[in-house]
């Protein structure tokens, strides 16, 4: 590891509080799938907001002005961050909410009987049931583009076949499995969506905490992710294209705006949370000596190499181990999100997490709402996988004594 990479790191780690709670008592976080501890800054700003006066949204009050100054501001600083030119960045409650509410809307104006949506055998569920169910109830058919269960890549012939017939209202895709790590060629199924008439949406939950994104070049017409992935306060995001965002009628209040970004927001949002954003992206610049939505994604991006090469570490050591088998796909496959996903010989995925536990060592197990992923893998039925997830905060020394501890298990 580089001077620079460890500088960099160090430099996280002393900004979230929780990591260093921790590490005085020997604990070590392996679970940034599910969720990575916040950056001080982001405490902050929810704290400042807090006590500095709340308000709803318009108020005739300074509390009012603060409100929405916030907004405005993270709404043009998660763009920059996401290189998002032309689409409307829309708060949530977390990403399955949004996943709902877009797909109640999408199927409003797209679903019919004789449409269907394609889903992959990679993703979380949130990228499957919404779309599923809403277009299902329109009468609407479903396809499914499958994995290779030896490879853990998606069988894109399959997206291929599916949209010859021009009768694919909505293509869901993920950028990067929560499960395996697997990074599908996104670009690619957009181009052949986008050809075939089709929408494409894409869930982005696990690649923004990885990758420097560029929304307005790869051209998804929904992208979301989730702020508390990337060391941000629980707040689900979705961006939308603005001339989709405008042709939409989303399940509303009547008296509530139907335009712009506010027609998706149902009822009072998070504005504790959407600060906390804000905050976040402020301290991801700093570790860079930048600021905001710029600085974060630059932050990002030098981050992303340094999970990278953790992951790919700990995944070669997992192999060598003889009771130990990985779910990941090879490094041959190109990019792949720093989660590693594994089973023991002899004890069940619930029994490895507590035996981790014992010595600090937090991963996660399950079938990670990976569904069919877990089906077509063969682990379904009895407890999914064990997964481990590398954050920036992650340090070398502490996977080497997570590989160890499995070892002895």
């Amino acid at each position: 590891m580089s001077g620079e990479s460890s500088n960099l790191q160090q430099h996280l780690r002393s900004h979230v509080p929780a990591v260093g709670f921790g590490e005085r008592r020997g604990w070590s976080f392996f679970d940034s799938p599910s969720g990575t501890q916040m950056l001080d800054s982001c405490i902050t700003a929810m704290q400042e907001y807090i006590t500095t006066g709340m308000s709803n949204r318009r108020e005739p009050a300074p509390t009012g002005d603060q409100t929405e100054g916030i907004l405005e501001r993270a709404r043009t600083e998660f763009s920059l961050f996401l290189g998002a030119d032309g689409y409307r960045v829309v708060f949530g409650q977390n990403t399955t909410s949004l996943s709902f509410a877009f797909a109640h809307a999408i199927a409003r104006q797209r679903g019919r009987a004789d449409t269907s949506v394609v889903v992959t055998e990679l993703e979380h569920f949130a990228n499957v049931d919404p779309w599923i169910q809403c277009f299902s109830e329109r009468g609407a058919s479903v396809r499914w583009v499958g994995v290779d269960p030896g490879t853990m890549q998606l069988r894109h012939v399959d997206l291929e076949k599916h949209l010859v017939s021009n009768d694919v209202a909505v293509v869901a895709i993920t950028m990067a499995s929560n499960a395996v790590g697997t990074s599908p060629r996104v670009a690619e199924a957009v181009t052949l969506a986008h050809a075939a008439g089709a929408l494409v949406v894409v869930d982005g939950v696990q690649a923004v905490p990885h990758r420097p994104m560029d929304l307005a070049q790869l051209g998804p017409d929904v992208f979301f992710c989730s702020a508390y992935k990337f060391y941000g306060p629980h707040l689900g995001m979705a961006l939308i294209r603005e001339d989709l965002a405008e042709s939409l009628q989303p399940y509303k209040l009547q008296p509530s705006s139907g335009s712009g970004p506010d027609k998706f927001e149902t009822g009072t949002q998070s504005h504790e949370a959407i600060a906390g954003l804000a905050g976040t992206l402020d301290g991801l610049a700093h570790l860079v000596d930048g600021t905001g939505g710029l600085g974060a994604r630059e932050a990002i991006s030098r981050l992303g190499p340094i999970q990278a090469g953790i992951a790919d570490w700990v995944d070669a050591a997992l192999r060598e181990l003889p009771k130990v088998r990985v779910f990941r796909p090879d490094k041959e496959a190109g990019e792949r999100a720093p989660v590693v996903a594994f089973r023991v010989a002899g004890l069940s995925p619930g029994e490895c997490s507590a035996r981790l536990r014992e010595f600090g060592l937090f991963i996660t197990h399950g079938d990670l709402y990976a569904v069919a992923l877990a089906e077509r893998t063969g682990v379904a039925r009895d407890g999914g996988w064990n997964r481990i997830g590398i954050s920036g905060y992650t340090y070398q020394s502490e996977a080497e004594r997570l590989v160890d501890a499995i070892a002895a298990l």
